[in-house]
């Protein structure tokens, strides 16, 4: 996994559970054991920009998942059932509504 991949899966989690204003840049770099001046490469404009990143790789992750499940079960009653089971799931066990490792649950 590239560097910028991996700041954005990382921080994507880390807002998921703490929220935006809870996660610091310097957490941020721990978890991913990257350099500021790393970070600052791929994100020039920071947290803000990061998160934006971390939103937009989020949007298609949920959307893929949400197109596989909806050609996975035959009526839309039983495909949001599932989808509301696997939020459950998800906020029970990882503390957050999807995240890379879990999107293939």
């Amino acid at each position: 996994m590239d560097t910028k991949s991996l700041i954005i899966e990382n921080a994507t989690i880390l807002f998921q559970k703490k929220g935006y204003k809870g996660v610091g840049l310097s957490e941020i770099l721990k978890v991913c054991n990257v350099t500021k001046g790393s970070l600052y490469h791929h994100f020039p404009n920071g947290k803000e920009e990061l998160l934006i990143a971390c939103l937009h790789s989020l949007n298609e992750v949920i959307t893929t998942d949400i197109v596989d499940i909806f050609e996975r079960y035959p009526t839309t009653l039983e495909a949001t059932n599932y989808m509301i089971e696997k939020l459950i799931v998800n906020l029970e066990s990882e503390g957050t509504i999807m995240g890379y490792t879990l999107a293939a649950w």
